[in-house]
């Protein structure tokens, strides 16, 4: 029994064998069958891509880059780092208080030269007029945080600008040719953060010490222009960021000074107050949903303009897909009222969207004005504080072209609803606005109007701006008309 079941498993063997032998075969021809067929697939997929060299869905090969960064236009002078240029910046040098200066010279400036006229049939005078006004700014940046500016206009002062009389009736008795020549510095101040100006006393920028610093003679605005709106004032202002009180997301404080050079509004005037002195306190909170401005100023000034006390409070915020701020401005007189200061609350709202599908842009705008509010202080060439409303009440800041509807809001109720379209990749735009203005108190001079207006603009070249605006309104109280167009170019040096 042992030698019959010996030779069975001899036999077996041999059959084992010959199985392994068959299935290696099967195997290695599956292999070579496999990579026939990727071959094959791959000559043909490659074809088929030659094929497709051109359709619109493949990729393309060529290297694009991600955006064509035009060449920069120079200003008028640059020294030192180039203004938004490329390249290695330098070293610098370092001062003892730990800060690294890297010093850079630029000038620049803008010109306005515009030919304009008003009909006013309601006061029976016309205007035509040229008027000229250069600006011109020398910014020496220290860091890009740290600088010095000192500004000339060199055509204007006191809101009076270098014109050319083309026609006048009545006749206003003067030159044809009126020049406004001066060098008076209308811009000198110095900005900067004190934790710049001494980072080794707060090595790790631990110890809150970003308070921002600037004094000097410098342009202020508050409340979108409504509560103060000054081009030069002698001022020295701190400025605390990044407060996170309350659960806000930040509040920015700012404590403000100044001494001198302050305009008081009187009228569609705004004349110099040598004897004002400005105290301000002003605070702007971001929340999630919205952002809250609240500023209070304390003007002090002799008998003959009269101290007073103006406050501010605003909200900014986003309702669904519209824009919307709403302020509420007032003056408060100390002591008795005057030309330049009296009582009274001006509520100003402006809602904007941009219709869906496009970039352009719609806004309705009103206001109410209670009694007679004044700002607390307002340049020369700035008008009243219903700029904000749009272009039938906002002051062009040239010549002698008035605004449409005026823009004091003493008791009076009005507001406007315009439209801006962009044309040609933005570089030209046309605004069609119509409003009206309505006097409520009969002891006042009655304002009861309604007008239309337009204006156009368009970039030329890299450096120059067309701007073509015009007018028509109509005065129920006096049933007659008035009409005002300008032309102007604006070029950026």
């Amino acid at each position: 029994m042992n030698d019959n079941h010996h030779d069975g498993r001899d036999e077996t063997r041999p059959g084992i064998r010959s199985f392994a032998k068959k299935l290696r075969f099967v195997i290695a021809c599956w292999i070579c069958v496999m990579l026939a067929a990727s071959l094959f697939s791959a000559t043909l997929v490659q074809g088929q891509h030659a094929e497709a060299d051109s359709s619109a869905s493949r990729f393309s090969d060529e290297v694009i880059p991600l955006a064509d960064i035009p060449k920069r236009p120079r200003p008028i002078i640059e020294l030192g780092e180039p203004f938004l240029g490329t390249g290695t910046l330098a070293q610098g040098f370092r001062l003892p208080t730990g800060a690294v200066w890297q010093p850079a010279l630029m000038a620049f400036g803008t010109v306005r030269l515009a030919a304009q006229g008003i009909s006013d049939k309601v006061s029976g005078t016309d205007l035509a007029e040229g008027a000229a006004r250069f600006d011109l700014f020398g910014n020496l940046y220290l860091t890009p945080s740290e600088r010095i500016v000192i500004g000339f206009r060199p055509l204007d002062q006191d809101g009076r600008f270098t014109r050319f009389t083309l026609h006048s009736d009545p006749d206003l008795a003067e030159d044809d040719f009126v020049d406004e020549l001066n060098f008076g510095i209308r811009t000198l101040f110095f900005e900067g953060d004190f934790g710049e100006l001494f980072p080794n006393l707060d090595r790790d920028d631990s110890g809150g010490l970003d308070i921002g610093l600037s004094i000097g003679r410098q342009p202020m605005s508050f409340q979108d222009g409504l509560l103060m709106n000054e081009d030069a004032i002698d001022a020295v202002g701190l400025t605390k960021a990044n407060n996170k009180w309350f659960g806000a997301v930040n509040t920015r404080i700012s404590l403000v000074y100044g001494w001198g050079d302050l305009n008081r509004p009187l009228g569609t005037r705004n004349p110099g107050d040598k004897s004002a002195t400005l105290f301000g306190i002003f605070t702007e909170t971001d929340t999630p949903k919205q952002t809250i401005e609240v500023d209070v100023i304390y003007v002090d000034a002799d008998d003959l303009t009269g101290s007073g006390v103006y406050g501010g409070l605003s909200s900014i915020r986003r309702i669904g897909s519209y824009s919307n701020t709403f302020r509420v401005v007032a003056s408060f007189p100390v002591g008795d009222e005057t030309l330049y200061n009296s009582q009274g609350v001006l509520i100003h709202n402006q809602l904007g969207w941009t219709p869906h599908h496009s970039i352009n842009y719609t806004y309705v705008s009103s206001f109410v004005g209670i009694n007679q509010f004044r700002s607390a202080a307002r340049g020369p060439s700035a008008g009243g504080p219903l700029g904000q409303t749009g272009i039938l009440f906002a002051a062009v800041g040239l010549g002698r072209y008035g605004a449409a509807l005026g823009n004091n809001a003493d008791k009076a109720v009005g507001g406007a609803i315009g439209h801006q379209m962009f044309f040609a990749h933005t570089r030209k735009q046309l605004v069609l606005e119509i409003g009206g203005r309505y006097t409520y108190d009969s002891d006042f001079t009655q304002i009861n109007a309604a007008a239309g207006g337009a204006r156009y603009q368009m970039a030329f070249g890299r450096r120059g701006i067309v701007v073509i605006d015009g007018f028509g309104s109509y005065d129920f109280e006096a049933s007659k008309t008035r009409f005002g167009a300008r032309f102007e170019v604006l070029l950026k040096l």
